[in-house]
């Protein structure tokens, strides 16, 4: 199962991290896999473009990490957007992806 693991505070996400496969298909055929890694590898080249002040990492185990510091607004609109993008793949495939919020206290 793909989990995502989301780290917000006071309305704000500041961390959000991909690991694991899903499983919906045979190694190079799972959809959900393929989507939500096309998802994530769009999201890093677009924090990689337009974000600031954002620690953003890939290797192949899988694991993807994104994390913004700083109080910017782009970094905001682009982490609620694929926050939602997740949330559409998790609810049509909740049996492959799950996400996990967590409000961190200051």
């Amino acid at each position: 199962m793909i989990q995502i693991d989301v780290l917000t505070q006071d309305s704000k996400i500041l961390k959000i991290e991909v690991s694991g496969h899903a499983y919906s298909g045979e190694p190079g055929f799972d959809l959900v896999c393929a989507g939500v890694s096309s998802i994530a590898v769009g999201a890093l080249n677009a924090f990689d473009e337009l974000g600031q002040d954002c620690n953003l990492i890939l290797d192949e185990s899988p694991y993807i990490k994104i994390e913004c510091k700083g109080d910017h607004k782009e970094n905001q609109l682009m982490m609620n957007f694929l926050l939602t993008q997740f949330k559409t793949v998790e609810a049509v495939h909740h049996e492959h992806i799950k996400i996990n919020m967590k409000e961190e206290s200051q």
